[in-house]
């Protein structure tokens, strides 16, 4: 006889479709104010551009940590569709906005 199984909260939340997912995360973004979001957008979109741990996309993106220079350094070199490139410029203006420019 095999057991019931159970779903964990956390075990609900891996299981939601794509849609799902994305519905909740526009939903939690809506109730942040202004400033919160900003920062929540540019680390979401510094996940989704790193190459790996250790870069400064990926330590912004985790951790909140922003070193503005090494950030800018890699969006240089990131290579992306056509249909990302303002994804890529959103963060360029949000980090020279943050750090008031680059030095």
């Amino acid at each position: 006889m095999t057991s019931p199984t159970t779903t964990s909260p956390s075990t609900a939340s891996n299981n939601a479709t794509p849609s799902t997912r994305t519905r909740r995360a526009v939903e939690n973004m809506l109730a942040l104010d202004r400033e919160a979001l900003q920062v929540a957008f540019a680390r979401t979109v510094a996940a989704m551009l790193h190459d790996g741990p250790g870069t400064a996309l990926e330590r912004f993106a985790f951790t909140g940590e922003l070193d503005a220079e090494a950030l800018l350094d890699e969006l240089d070199r990131v290579e992306v569709p056509f249909e990302e490139e303002a994804w890529v410029d959103a963060l360029a203006r949000y980090v020279l906005f943050t750090s008031g420019g680059r030095s």
